[in-house]
């Protein structure tokens, strides 16, 4: 069967060609997409001519197809994998069976971060972010691949273990009262700010031959690259080396081992901290500098997952989704998780703040649009005196209700309204007239105009009308650097997918009953353009009966070329990183 797929940007409908045979008959499909309804629907809406009645088009793997128009009933999927608490770790490398080949220039390992134990005694997890840290490794060499996992030994793990049940509270998941406190400590307990979680389960950080644990408090744990063990020394609290409650686990790092971050400072007065770290002279020692400090605009801080950098600039996004810091200080008293702390206020606008990097000078120039809601940068780069900056967006932060265990178990797919958007950032303003757009750069619909009160608003280009987030690029070559292409997981959470930023066209990998989680590029040794490489990907099932297996795809076709089943329970998992040579 052979299938081919157009898709138009942005404005255009798209077309979805697939021409295969059935029993020696010809069979065409055609469908169009409307612009405006954004929701990934799994490619239905087109009729199947495969003689099922009313069955929806036939899925084959390691291809590409354009989206279809929404039908009238959402699809539903098996989204266990999210929350499945893995029975048993796997400590020692294990083999994996290869099938295909997987190219032998390849040499490191793959970390991969996340929730594996969901339930601890009676209690269980409410939220994606919170369940007990599983660390991962796939160790690729010569073409073959090995597989390892360990439970992080955070506080955290170690405590709830102690009790057999939750007593270390989480993002989405307040905790039982600590047993071992008296009734005097109990009530004193109530009036200690809130502490932050060393479960340290978003992602990973490689810096000066250590591998670090990341979450969004003070928090890092120190694993071994090797055996992923994690000890009582191996915790570092950031607050001893700059003044932050907390940070992203987002950094970005530079060649020369320099990493960016970003941290929040809570106070009478909250900031938002541009932090740098550079590796120290001697193994296990770090520089951490603060670059810059941006006063929050309100009494409550805006909430960020990530930021955006180029070779000039740091971009922060101060959205509207903002931690209500009344709400923290008394989360004690009225039972509250973070989440229950966090307020969207959509009648506040989005406002982005534009910070030299090597300096630390931040841009007089305030750039602002309509509010939404943003976990992921895709990447950032300047431009003919314009800074231009790719994210996956939300209209509003219902995505954060749609990652509670409770809503992923009625099987919608969290993320199928995450959409790319475009800002594009005039540099030069002084004597910009009014009503006027500063975006000079033919290839784009962005606009910014300077507003009554001498501020820029901007209004963002949708990339494509194709839901998908997790985005990767080839960070080591094109991190904040012009780029053309991005990789990402579908808004359904069932295929991969590449998109030419460009064209604005996508391509599709996928294999009915599985789940891919975030890819990772690797560029080849030998490589030519900024595709020439391949894409890693963890891809899982509830299907006890089926295999799990990472997925080596061509970072330029987007065609299988190997893959290493694993017989062994994995979960979904968040971010992670390849660090070659180890």
């Amino acid at each position: 069967m052979f299938n081919m797929a157009l898709a138009a940007g942005r404005g255009v409908g798209m077309v979805f060609l697939r021409i295969g045979a059935v029993s020696g008959a010809g069979a065409v499909c055609l469908g169009a997409y409307g612009a405006h309804n954004r929701r990934f629907t799994g490619r239905s809406g087109c009729i199947s001519l495969v003689g099922e009645e009313n069955s929806r088009s036939v899925r084959t793997p390691r291809v590409g197809e354009a989206k279809m128009s929404k039908t009238a009933t959402e699809k539903r999927y098996d989204l266990s994998v999210f929350y499945n608490t893995v029975k048993e770790e796997h400590r020692s490398p294990m083999k994996t069976k290869i099938r295909g080949e997987i190219p032998k220039w390849i040499d490191g390992s793959l970390y991969r971060n996340g929730g594996g134990m969901w339930e601890i005694g009676k209690d269980s997890y409410n939220h994606l972010f919170d369940a007990m840290t599983l660390l991962h490794r796939y160790r690729i060499k010569d073409g073959d691949v090995t597989y390892q996992s360990q439970f992080l030994r955070s506080d955290h793990y170690k405590k709830n273990m102690k009790y057999n049940r939750i007593v270390c509270t989480e993002f989405g998941t307040i905790a039982h009262k600590d047993p071992c406190l008296t009734l005097f400590e109990r009530i004193a307990a109530y009036f200690k700010p809130p502490g932050g979680s060393d479960n340290c389960g978003v992602n990973m950080m490689y810096i000066g031959d250590e591998l670090f644990a990341l979450t969004e408090t003070q928090y890092m744990r120190r694993v071994d690259p090797t055996t992923l063990d994690t000890t009582d020394n191996d915790k570092i609290d950031i607050t001893n080396y700059v003044a932050v409650n907390s940070a992203s686990a987002h950094p970005h790092f530079l060649n020369d081992g320099t990493h960016f971050n970003m941290g929040s400072s809570f106070g009478k007065k909250c900031n938002y901290n541009i932090l740098k770290l550079e590796p120290g002279e001697s193994k296990g020692e770090q520089k951490w500098s603060m670059l810059c400090s941006i006063p929050a605009r309100g009494r409550d801080p805006s909430y960020f997952h990530s930021f955006g950098l180029t070779d000039n600039y740091i971009i922060y996004l101060e959205q509207p989704l903002v931690i209500n810091v009344l709400k923290v200080l008394t989360s004690k008293f009225r039972g509250l998780p973070t989440t229950g702390c966090m307020e969207y206020r959509p009648k506040n606008k989005a406002y982005f703040h534009l910070i030299n990097r090597h300096t630390g000078e931040r841009l007089a120039t305030e750039y602002n649009a309509s509010a939404f809601f943003c976990f992921h940068h895709i990447n950032a780069y300047e431009d003919d005196g314009h800074v231009v900056v790719d994210l996956c967006c939300y209209n509003n932060d219902e995505i954060l209700q749609r990652t509670n265990v409770a809503e992923l178990k009625k099987g919608v797919p969290p993320a199928d309204e995450s959409e790319a958007r475009r800002f594009v950032f005039p540099l030069n303003v002084d004597k910009a007239s009014k009503d006027t757009n500063l975006v000079t750069l033919p290839y784009t619909s962005c606009t910014a105009t300077v507003t009554a009160d001498g501020s820029v608003f901007c209004t963002p280009e949708v990339m494509l009308d194709e839901a998908f987030e997790a985005p990767r690029i080839n960070y080591e070559k094109h991190n904040g650097k012009p780029y053309q292409y991005v990789y990402g997981v579908t808004g359904n959470n069932q295929g991969l997918i590449k998109i030419d930023m460009k064209s604005k066209t996508f391509k599709v990998w996928e294999e009915k009953g599985y789940m891919p989680s975030e890819p990772v590029f690797i560029g080849s040794p030998s490589a030519t353009g900024e595709d020439d490489g391949v894409v890693l990907s963890a891809v899982l099932t509830s299907d006890r009966a089926k295999p799990n297996f990472l997925v080596v795809l061509n970072g330029k076709d987007f065609t299988e070329l190997g893959r290493a089943e694993i017989e062994a329970q994995i979960p979904y998992g968040i971010h992670g990183l390849f660090v070659p040579n180890i």
